[in-house]
């Protein structure tokens, strides 16, 4: 590390100042640069070193360079200047005081519908933008999306980055070893290997990055590059108002649209999209308007006048009288009244199974709510089950009796959560930056112990292995799937009390 920073500042000169190093990616390291003459703070991506470069690969990322300089938009982070010199190649741009989106989504889990979407339309205007004058950026992911401390706003980077070190080989890897796109969130076109990729395809990628927003997962995963790409060619596109149901069906719908398989099934460009999610947004949240609320809406019309006879009175009076049956039968129904009805809500982060004596009769998405309507008397025994992640099934198994009901805002509420019969339960979201796929064991070296018989591949984000039992000291070692549980590996311990009380989740990242 320090040999690069070295042979960076020899490359540079000395109008600029190597600081350090503030990152590292998939495909190049981040150095914070100070420029003397300018008196500003500029980072550095220096390509990283291994990668064997030729005059004519120098040459192509020199014009490709010059064609992405003309990018000239607000929510674009620039390329100032690209170099080559000490055997390193790097591009300086504008130092972003803030962190990406998969930093922040890392930290915070998903987003609201409303966040999501307030990052997703300057990245839009910016793929818009880019598109009119034929450049594909081929990379749109979480990584790529800088979110500015002061103001919040979404900053596009690494434009066409992807194709720079492209050789035009007509392979889905570059000679330079790197993988150009990112599989998560790669479209069946670009996993296919096809050259005349356009705009559709980076609308494809935001799908997914947008999808991942508001559910916290990508819409494909697996325990293999192979097995996502598959996923993205075959498997039906999944909706995510079916993961989470705080999700407007509308915003659902634009999702589900970008990740068309074929691109003319997708929304054509970046304005479409932003009209899109414009005209679902001033649609407003979709709900039942009480009486409350309409009278308050006639009254503020106008419309409402003085009763001018008893007639009126009269008819004022059934009216009330018929809307105070509906708000006894309709509070009755949605258990605000009456022990009829209870709500089940799963807090887990993954699925669960409503057993009744035994039997499955219902489903309950994560940080979803089912309503079960009992009749007077029943002496059905419920249950609940989680339905585990992979095929076959990764984590332990996690079943129980279904917790008592609890008044939550006038409702019964029966919540699942991360504990059973006493004995705490945590559900580790895995991270891999490093540069190969890795394997698992949870608890490693306890009565505990247990693998996962899993493999997370590089690059993923927040993939899930299941649900395991948590101690104060439980860790998480990650082995590289090339040495398994005997060569070099990453141990993650101390988490304990970072774990979610009600869901259980923690993120690790190695």
């Amino acid at each position: 590390m320090d040999a690069v920073r070295d042979r960076l500042a020899g490359a540079l000169g000395p109008k600029y100042q190597v600081k350090g190093l503030v990152g590292r990616g998939g495909f190049a390291e981040v150095y914070e640069l100070w420029d003397a003459d300018l008196d500003r703070r500029l980072a550095c991506k220096v390509l990283h070193p291994e990668v064997a470069w030729t005059p004519g690969m120098l040459a192509r990322f020199r014009q490709e360079a010059k064609a992405l300089a003309r990018l000239q938009h607000p929510a674009i982070l620039p390329i100032h200047f690209t170099g080559d010199g000490e055997g390193l190649v790097y591009y300086v741009m504008p130092f972003v005081e803030g962190e990406s989106l998969a930093d922040a989504l890392r930290r915070r889990g998903p987003l609201t519908p409303d966040d999501a979407v307030r990052v997703a339309e300057p990245v839009l205007q910016a793929l818009a933008h880019a598109h009119a004058q034929g450049l594909v950026h081929r990379d749109i992911k979480p990584d790529n999306v800088m979110l500015e401390a002061k103001t919040g706003r979404a900053l596009l980077v690494d434009f066409g980055i992807a194709k720079l070190l492209d050789p035009g080989t007509g392979d889905s890897k570059t000679a330079t070893g790197f993988t150009v796109g990112t599989v998560q969130y790669m479209s069946p076109e670009q996993a296919l290997g096809q050259r005349d990729l356009d705009g559709r395809s980076d609308l494809y990628a935001l799908g997914a990055m947008l999808f991942q927003m508001v559910t916290g997962s990508p819409p494909y995963d697996g325990k293999s590059s192979a097995e996502i790409v598959g996923k993205h060619l075959a498997d039906p596109v999944p909706v995510a108002s079916d993961v989470n149901a705080r999700i407007p069906r509308w915003l659902s719908d634009v999702i589900v649209k970008c990740l068309a398989k074929k691109p003319e099934d997708r929304y054509q460009t970046g304005d479409e999209v932003l009209m899109a999610l414009r005209a679902g947004r001033a649609s407003g949240p979709t709900q039942l308007v009480g009486a409350v609320s309409v009278g308050r809406q006639v009254r503020r019309s106008g419309e409402l006048r003085p009763a001018r006879s008893r007639v009126g009175w009269w008819l004022l009076g059934a009216v009330a009288a018929a809307l105070g049956v509906w708000a006894v039968w309709y509070l009755g129904r949605t258990g605000v009244i009456g022990s009829g009805v209870v709500w089940v809500h799963n807090a887990l982060a993954e699925p669960v199974e409503i057993l009744r004596d035994g039997s499955p009769f219902d489903t309950v998405a994560p940080e979803a709510s089912v309503r079960l309507m009992l009749a007077r008397g029943t002496r059905a025994v419920l249950r609940w089950r989680l339905i585990r992640p992979g095929s076959p099934p990764i984590g332990e198994p996690l079943e129980g009796s279904l917790p008592p009901a609890r008044r939550v805002r006038g409702r019964r509420v029966a919540a699942i959560g991360a504990e059973v019969d006493g004995q705490s339960y945590f559900a580790p979201l895995i991270t891999n930056t490093t540069p190969s796929d890795i394997t698992l064991a949870v608890n490693p070296g306890t009565g505990a112990a247990r693998r996962c018989n899993c493999v997370v591949p590089k690059g993923a984000v927040r993939t899930h292995i299941g649900y395991y039992r948590l101690y104060a000291n439980s860790g998480v070692a990650a082995y590289n799937t090339a040495h398994p549980y005997t060569g070099p590996h990453t141990d993650r311990q101390g988490f304990a009390d970072r774990v979610a009380p009600r869901s259980g989740v923690v993120v690790l990242t190695f």
